[in-house]
C-alpha cells in the first residue's frame, strides 16, 4: 500500500515541489536564522552608524531596541505580504504568485548585503518579509493542490523542510567557530545563497504546470486535465485516480462563487474550520519557536555560555531541526495531523518545563538538551501542519479569505513574539520560558478537542466533522460546495422498475443485466471515466 502511494511521485511533480520550496520557502528559513548568530556583528555595525554608543553591550537597553527592531522587521514585512499575496494567488494563480515573490528576494539581498545606512538594513528585512509572507500562502497551497490526495501531508511538509534547511544554512555560515563567513567583514556574502536559490526558481518553475484546481476554476476542465496529466502521466489506473481527483475538485467548486467576508462569518461550515486553522497557526508562534530561532544565541549567552559555543549550539539546533523534519514528512500521512499536532505541542510543554529547571539551576547541559527537544517536537508537529492545514479545512471558494486571515494572525503573533522577547528575557530572565510552557499546554488541549483529522480526506469529507443538526439543512455552504456524489440512496431494483429505467422482462438474468448497465451509467455520470463491465467498455 505504501509502495503504491509513493509510486505516484513523478519527476515532474518533484521538480515543481522542489522549485517552489527551494526558491521561495528557503528564503523564509534563511531570513529567520540569519539574525540569530548576527547579534555581535549587528552591534558593531550599529556602533559604526552611531545609533548606539561605541561602548554599548548586547544587554544594554539602547542596543536591545535596535536589535529587536531588526529582527521583528521581518515579521512586519510578512504581515504586509499576507495582505496582498493570497488575493493575488486567486487572481493570477499559485505559480505566478510564487514567481512574483522573487522580486522582493532580490531587492532584500541587495539592501542587506550593501547597506548604506541602518535604514537599508531594516528595509531589506521588511522586503524579505513581504516575499516570505507571499511564499507562506502560495507555496503550501500550490504543493497540496498538485499533490495526490494520499501524499498531501508528505509533500506539504517539504515547505517546512526547506524552511529548516534555510535556517541551518544561514546559522552555519555565520557561526564564528566554523570560520566560514561569521565575521564583520564577510557576513554580507552569505546573502549570495538566497539570491542563487531565487535564480533557480526563475529558471525552473515557469516550465512547470499551475495548480489544477485553479485552472479548473479559471480556464475550465480541459486545462485542469492537461495539468494533472503533466504532473502524473501514467497507465490506466493512474488516469482513473486522476479523473477521480478532478471530479472531487469539480464537486468542491460547483456553483461556488468566491465567498465574501460576510458570507464566511455568517456560515458555520466556513468560520468554524477557519477558526480552527487560525488557532493552529497561532500555536506555531505562541509555542515560542520564534524565540528559539531568533534569540537562542542570546539565551545561551545569558546562561553563561561563551559566544562561540553559543553560536555553535544554535547551529546544532538548526541541524536537529532539519533531521527531525525529514521523518516528520512520513509520519504526517502515517499518524495523521491531529495526533502529530497534539503530541508535538505536549512534548514542547514538557521540554519548556525542563529548560526552565535547567536555566534556574544553571545546568547548561540540561538547558541545551531541552532546547533540542523543543526543536524536535516542533519539527514533528506544529512546524509542519500550520502551513497547509487551511487548504485541508476550508473549501476553495473561501480559501483566499481563510489563508489571508490565518497567515495574517500568524505573522502578527510572530512580530509580537520577536519584538517583545528580548525585553521579556531582560525582566523574567531564567523564568522566561515558563510562559511558553503554559501556552503550549493550553494549545495542546485545544488541538485535541477541536482539530479534526484531515489525513487522506477531501474538503467535502472534512466538512462532515463540523456539521450540527441545524447546519445540515440550513447552511448555505452545502449548496455552494455542490451536491454529494449520490444525493439520493442508490437505486434498488424496485425503484428502477418504478422509474421505468429497467424494462419488465421475463428473465431474471435480463433484469440483472439491464440493472447493472443502468448503475454503471449512473457511475459514469459521477466519475466521467471509462469503466468496464464483464470485459466490455461502456
Amino acid at each position: 500500500m505504501r509502495r503504491r502511494r509513493y509510486r505516484q511521485i513523478t519527476w515532474r511533480l518533484m521538480l515543481s515541489v522542489i522549485s517552489a520550496t527551494l526558491g521561495a520557502s528557503f528564503q523564509f528559513g534563511f531570513s529567520t536564522g540569519f539574525v540569530n548568530n548576527m547579534e555581535m556583528f549587528l552591534l558593531h555595525y550599529f556602533q559604526t552608524q552611531g545609533i548606539v554608543p561605541s561602548d554599548a553591550l548586547p544587554q544594554d537597553d539602547a542596543f536591545r531596541f535596535w536589535w529587536s527592531l531588526a529582527v521583528s522587521a521581518f515579521a512586519f514585512g510578512g504581515m504586509l505580504g499576507t495582505c496582498v499575496f493570497p488575493a493575488l494567488a486567486d487572481r493570477i494563480g499559485r505559480k505566478e504568485t510564487i514567481l512574483s515573490t522573487s522580486i522582493f528576494s532580490y531587492l532584500a539581498c541587495y539592501f542587506m548585503a550593501f547597506p548604506r545606512s541602518w535604514f537599508d538594513l531594516i528595509l531589506g528585512r521588511v522586503l524579505v518579509g513581504i516575499g516570505a509572507g507571499g511564499a507562506c500562502g502560495a507555496v503550501p497551497s500550490y504543493v497540496t493542490e498538485i499533490a495526490p490526495n494520499e501524499l498531501r501531508g508528505t509533500l506539504g511538509t517539504v515547505h517546512q523542510l526547506m524552511i529548516t534547511l534555510g535556517i541551518l544554512v544561514s546559522q552555519t555560515l555565520l557561526t564564528s567557530k566554523l570560520h566560514l563567513l561569521g565575521n564583520d567583514q564577510l557576513w554580507h556574502y552569505s546573502l549570495l545563497v538566497p539570491a542563487s536559490c531565487t535564480t533557480f526558481l526563475l529558471f525552473t518553475l515557469p516550465f512547470c504546470a499551475d495548480s489544477p484546481p485553479f485552472l479548473l476554476r479559471t480556464k475550465g476542465e480541459e486545462a485542469a486535465k492537461e495539468a494533472l496529466s503533466w504532473f502524473r502521466p501514467g497507465d490506466y489506473q493512474t488516469k482513473r485516480r486522476m479523473y477521480r481527483e478532478l471530479r472531487h475538485m469539480y464537486h468542491e467548486m460547483e456553483l461556488a462563487d468566491r465567498a465574501t467576508l460576510w458570507e464566511v462569518f455568517s456560515d458555520e461550515l466556513l468560520w468554524k474550520p477557519m477558526l480552527v486553522g487560525i488557532v493552529v497557526n497561532l500555536s506555531m508562534q505562541f509555542s515560542g519557536i520564534d524565540a528559539v530561532f531568533f534569540y537562542s544565541t542570546s539565551v545561551f549567552l545569558s546562561a553563561g555560555i561563551g559566544l562561540q559555543n553559543a553560536q555553535f549550539c544554535t547551529t546544532l539546533i538548526g541541524l536537529c531541526n532539519v533531521l527531525v523534519t525529514i521523518p516528520a514528512m512520513m509520519f504526517m500521512d502515517l499518524f495523521g495531523r491531529k495526533t502529530i499536532q497534539s503530541c508535538g505541542l505536549g512534548g514542547m510543554c514538557v521540554s519548556y518545563v525542563i529548560m526552565t529547571v535547567g536555566l534556574v539551576f544553571n545546568l547548561h547541559f540540561v538547558s541545551v538538551t531541552a532546547m533540542l527537544m523543543i526543536i524536535c517536537f516542533f519539527a514533528l508537529g506544529p512546524g509542519c501542519i500550520a502551513w497547509f492545514i487551511i487548504a485541508e479545512l476550508v473549501p476553495m471558494h473561501a480559501r483566499c479569505i481563510a489563508i489571508s486571515m490565518a497567515l495574517g494572525v500568524n505573522w502578527c503573533a510572530s512580530w509580537f513574539i520577536s519584538f517583545i522577547f528580548p525585553h521579556l528575557l531582560a525582566y523574567l530572565k531564567k523564568w522566561t520560558f515558563a510562559t511558553f510552557a503554559a501556552s503550549t499546554f493550553v494549545l495542546a488541549c485545544y488541538t485535541h478537542v477541536f482539530l479534526p483529522e484531515t489525513k487522506g480526506k477531501t474538503v467535502l469529507e472534512v466538512r462532515e466533522t463540523f456539521y450540527t443538526p441545524s447546519t445540515k439543512t440550513n447552511s448555505p455552504a452545502l449548496h455552494s460546495l455542490g451536491e454529494p456524489l449520490f444525493p439520493e440512496p442508490m437505486p434498488t431494483l424496485v425503484n428502477l422498475l418504478a422509474e421505468g429505467d429497467v424494462p419488465i422482462v421475463q428473465s431474471t438474468n435480463e433484469v440483472a443485466s439491464s440493472m447493472s448497465h443502468t448503475l454503471v451509467h449512473r457511475l459514469r455520470e459521477v466519475e466521467d471515466i471509462p469503466l468496464e463491465l464483464d470485459g466490455a467498455m461502456l
